[in-house]
């Protein structure tokens, strides 16, 4: 037999409880020679050397191979008595502070992160600077950087606490004791507390979950990847593995991250996530790059302050930019939508690992499942029997006796599939269970059996009886009927095959499932000959006892979730080891595929390379990418191995494909795959851990995870959505901003405002967007993104600023008097001083009667606190004397205003706010005003991609957050300290942005236009 064959042996030793407590005291008594050897299965005709697997390339380290002395002083530890419990405890601490934990804490961080950070570290040093200098923003840098690292603090806590949560769950169900050595006493530790150097008691059931080196063994059997061998002292088990009989002793040389398994995994890299929102990001900050370079030199024109001063000026533009382009809510948004999507799924009985696999199952458009067990039902009932001569409908000992002891002797009893429950249901009778408990299977002393290998197609036992050996093997027809020379009936020529064929065919034309039986006779015990490479029997000599054909059951309640996957547009991929022929019965049969393309997996072999990489050729060329391409496409007699081959022809075709598994056979292609998925009940425990999406309830099957696919497609949608709410009031910023930088008028929006606009209206109503129902069917992602900042945010933009500069209208400013003045030198005046048209230096004490000014000039600043000065005193130049001027007596050189200004409509508590850049305070609150209702009607326009407004149900989560938008309002504007900390003030109510409600109307009308347009034209494309 090939090599690999010998490592799919399963040795076992029927043995006592007691044993176990006398191995520890006296060490093994019973050690084989079989060396560990784990790899993925081969080619059985595979002649060379293979090369070294992905575990030797990652075990080729001095802790695998070195001697156990070596070892012991590597290790730094005893493996007579352990660690002492003080080094195990340091080790265990050092453990803790893992760097996995970082890990997950920087997954959070992205550009926008970064960007935040960087605005929180200058928003700090310039309320440092500020007050160290008394320059007037300090203080109201102290409230941005203070509302900065709260917002930060949230949004990473956030995200880390969900990765946490999901490892959590997974670990809590992977709970296992172990006997560990410490100060030279045995006791009880969490197997996942184990450290480098302890030295611990393996016995059966354990799942490891660190790499070990075996120090003592007794009939000591692991399993990993169904290769299934004897351990002896030196040899290495790798974590996943399971052990599956015997006990020994064991050091632990890697734990975590740096365990062989966790390697490899890295070594296959991350997958691509979120390319649209890191493009994006990318963008923005290479814009506000652009942009802060030339505001940085723009200032440094326009100024004539001292160095240090300019470029403290210079870094709070720089500041301000970050908050205007970055969405700041937009990172919370994110982080809690998902976090309520994951607890939906969690209601749905699937766990999912993190918010980035919710995104990248959402764009799932090929599901890749096997058909037992899903299409099928898990019960199987008997059909009918062929012996090769004729159909029987009955079975019993006189068929064969060797026929019995092969269906019975054949099945792993330990772990029964629906398959095997069915052939014991059909062979059973009263002596059944005497004959597993007393069946002798040795062969040199030692037990052999092996469960059925998928990759292999069939499961085998070595019975001894009466001092003879009988080989039983059973498994798929056509695999066993080539090991076969002869039936029971004679021997095997053409027209016996032909019939074989034939009959297989007709049966499982009837979507039958069927297994067949062989036996081989050995007469003397010195023709079994078992080594290290291989088992010497000609495999060609068995005897074909019969097939066995049972009854396969669709499952009705697939059938409606087929329907839902071929709306959705989800390819479904059947890959099963069923005969072609039932494959093709069965989807038949459910209704929804009228010719199946059927593959089997001996053909996959001719178009796969040795690397089992995809062959590099054209799409015409490339048999397997064809095969793939259709829409019903079916792979039959398929081994776990060949997984991997078909997901990345998959992946080819620009598929994003969602995989199922149970086995760790199926590790490659789990981490070839854009999305995995496992059972709770049923997988193994690796499997698990390596998977995005858990099935956690046994009565789910793999098909059911469609509902996954559609709550991940609902969560990314609505974070669309509140993306796109979130673009509009940035793209608002930055337009004011933009206005700010190279217009040089006033702010119209504070930076404080600003950050309150992100982290409340838009939180507010971009969470409560988290809870819309699904829409099957949306525009491109990037053009939503687009036609949010260029039209959305355009149209809050003209409504924000034509509310600000209604505001300056109606405090005397016209436009012209506001550009350029934020860099304006200007001349100073007394605190007292009172504007009069009349006089020659217009009331400004500070003014010469000649009009030759010798004092320094100021930078004017709009935003300095209670600036309270008439901006006719300050702005000035000298000329032509009025009229008003001349009837006072005055004739040549005097001082007149700059700027032609209209007349004031408002007085105040009788305070006069004309003409003085307190006006800035009005028109920044009315652009809040005005930006916070356009949000509103912005948030109506956006519950919907596709459908009419008025067909949505009502979202109690969404009245809230409206009602919590439009309190915050009032609440803002009006009281008083609130109003100190964000620069608002007491609006009259004719300013209440009336001037912006036009641009809000408009905004709505704008998004339902476009909306009816894409239900009227399917190809209209948002611009």
């Amino acid at each position: 037999m090939a090599h690999s064959e010998m490592q799919d042996m399963l040795i076992c030793k029927p043995r006592q409880e007691c044993e176990l407590f006398r191995f520890l005291e006296k060490g093994p008594d019973i050690q084989t020679k079989l060396q560990l050897s784990i790899s993925y299965a081969e080619k059985e005709d595979q002649t060379e050397r293979p090369p070294p697997s992905v575990y030797e390339k990652y075990a080729e380290m001095q802790e695998y191979f070195c001697p156990l002395d070596q070892l012991e002083a590597l290790l730094k530890t005893n493996f007579g008595v352990g660690l002492t419990s003080d080094e195990a405890l340091r080790r265990q601490q050092s453990k803790t502070i893992d760097v996995s934990d970082w890990k997950m804490f920087i997954k959070e961080l992205n550009l926008f992160a970064f960007d935040l950070i960087i605005a929180t570290m200058i928003s700090i040093s310039l309320a440092i600077y500020g007050s160290q200098n008394n320059l007037e923003f300090s203080g109201e840098e102290i409230i941005t950087s203070c509302l900065l690292l709260i917002v930060i603090t949230i949004t990473f806590a956030m995200g880390y606490q969900q990765r946490k949560k999901s490892q959590y769950a997974i670990e809590k169900d992977n709970e296992q004791t172990i006997i560990v050595y410490r100060d030279g006493k045995m006791q009880q530790a969490q197997i996942q507390n184990l450290v480098s150097g302890d030295v611990c008691v393996i016995k059966d059931g354990l799942v490891i979950y660190c790499d070990m080196r075996v120090l003592e063994s007794s009939d000591l059997q692991i399993q990993m990847n169904q290769d299934i061998t004897q351990a002896v002292k030196g040899s290495q088990i790798f974590c996943g593995s399971l052990i599956r009989s015997g006990f020994g002793k064991a050091v632990v040389i890697k734990t975590g991250s740096s365990t062989t398994i966790a390697q490899i995994q890295k070594r296959q890299g991350s997958k691509l996530l979120q390319k649209q929102l890191i493009l994006f990001q990318q963008i923005m900050t290479l814009i506000a790059l652009f942009v802060i370079v030339l505001v940085l030199i723009w200032s440094a024109v326009m100024t004539d302050k001292d160095t240090s001063e300019v470029f403290a000026y210079g870094f709070r533009v720089v500041e301000q930019v970050i908050i205007a382009i970055v969405p700041v809510g937009l990172l919370v948004i994110v982080t809690i939508s998902f976090q309520m999507a994951i607890r939906r799924l969690a209601k749905l009985r699937f766990l999912i690992k993190d918010a980035e696999s919710i995104e990248r199952l959402s764009e799932i458009n090929c599901l890749c499942i096997g058909l037992n067990e899903v299409i099928t039902s898990k019960n199987y009932s008997f059909n009918s029997f062929d012996d090769c001569k004729q159909l029987q409908y009955e079975l019993s000992k006189r068929n064969s006796i060797h026929l019995y002891y092969c269906a019975i002797l054949t099945c792993n009893h330990g772990n029964l599939d629906g398959t095997e429950k069915s052939i014991i249901d059909c062979f059973k009778d009263d002596n059944t269970d005497d004959l597993i408990k007393n069946a002798k299977y040795y062969v040199n002393g030692i037990q052999y059996h092996l469960p059925f290998n998928s990759s292999k197609k069939y499961s085998l036992s070595i019975v001894e009886q009466e001092g003879k050996y009988f080989v039983y093997i059973k498994g798929a027809p056509e695999v066993i009927w080539n090991y076969c020379n002869k039936t029971l009936f004679g021997k095997i020529d053409l027209q016996e095959t032909q019939y074989f064929n034939d009959e297989l065919v007709h049966q499982c034309s009837k979507g039958l499932r069927s297994v067949g039986f062989a036996f081989l006779e050995i007469e003397n015990e010195e023709d079994l000959k078992i080594n290290e490479n291989d088992y010497e029997f000609n495999k060609q000599n068995f005897v074909y006892l019969g097939t066995l054909y049972l009854n396969n059951i669709l499952n009705e309640q697939t059938i409606p979730i087929l329907e839902k996957l071929q709306k959705q547009n989800i390819k479904l991929v059947i890959i099963t080891g069923e005969h072609p022929e039932t494959a093709r019965v069965i989807c038949k049969n459910t209704g929804h595929y009228s010719n199946p393309t059927i593959i089997e997996g001996h053909q996959l072999y001719l178009h796969v390379d040795d690397q089992q990489e995809v062959t590099r050729l054209s799409s015409v060329e490339n048999k397997l990418g064809n095969w793939c391409s259709q829409q019903e496409i079916v792979f039959a007699r398929t081994s776990p191995e060949q997984k991997l081959s078909i997901v990345k022809a998959l992946q080819q075709l620009n598929y994003k494909v969602a995989i199922t598994g149970e086995g760790l056979t199926d590790l490659g292609a789990f981490r070839q795959a854009d999305i995995s998925i496992s059972k709770k009940y049923g997988s193994q425990q690796m499997i698990i851990n390596s998977s995005d999406l858990v099935l956690t309830s046994s009565r789910q099957t793999f098909l059911d995870s469609y509902q996954a696919i559609l709550e991940a497609k609902r969560a990314v949608n609505n974070v669309t959505k509140s993306t796109m709410l979130c673009l509009s009031s940035n793209t608002a910023m930055i337009l004011a901003l933009f206005v700010y930088c190279f217009l040089g008028t006033p702010l119209p929006f504070s930076q404080n405002l600003m950050l309150l606009t992100s982290i409340s209206v838009d939180l507010i109503l971009g969470i409560s967007l988290a809870r819309e129902e699904l829409e099957y069917r949306i525009p491109n992602r990037t053009n939503l993104f687009l036609f949010a900042i260029l039209i959305i945010g355009c149209i809050e933009a003209g409504g924000g600023l034509m509310a600000s500069f209604s505001a300056y209208r109606y405090f005397g400013f016209n436009l012209q008097n506001l550009y350029f003045t934020r860099f304006a030198r200007v001349y100073p005046a007394g605190d007292q001083d009172v504007y009069n048209p009349y006089s020659n230096t217009l009331g400004n004490s500070n003014l010469p009667d000649n009009c030759l000014y010798t004092g320094e000039m100021q930078n004017y600043q709009w935003s300095s606190p209670n600036n309270k000065i008439d901006q006719r005193l300050i702005f000035v130049k000298c000329g032509t004397c009025t009229d008003l001027q001349i009837q006072n007596g005055y004739l040549t050189q005097c001082w007149n205003t700059k700027y032609e200004y209209p007349d004031c409509q408002s007085y105040n508590n009788d305070l006069q706010y004309c003409y003085t850049a307190k006006a800035s305070d009005f028109a920044s609150t009315s652009f809040y005003i005005v930006l916070v209702l356009s949000q509103c009607i912005n948030y109506f326009a956006l519950r919907t991609l596709i459908k009419p407004y008025s067909s949505t149900r009502v979202n109690t989560l969404a009245i809230y957050g409206l009602t919590i938008s439009l309190i915050l309002l009032p609440i803002i504007v009006y009281v008083p300290g609130i109003q100190w900390v964000f620069q608002t003030i007491n609006m009259p109510w004719e300013l209440l942005g009336s001037a912006g409600l036009p641009f809000c109307l408009l905004l709505l009308a704008t998004v339902e236009v476009v909306k009816w347009l894409l239900r009227t034209y399917v190809g209209f494309q948002i611009l």
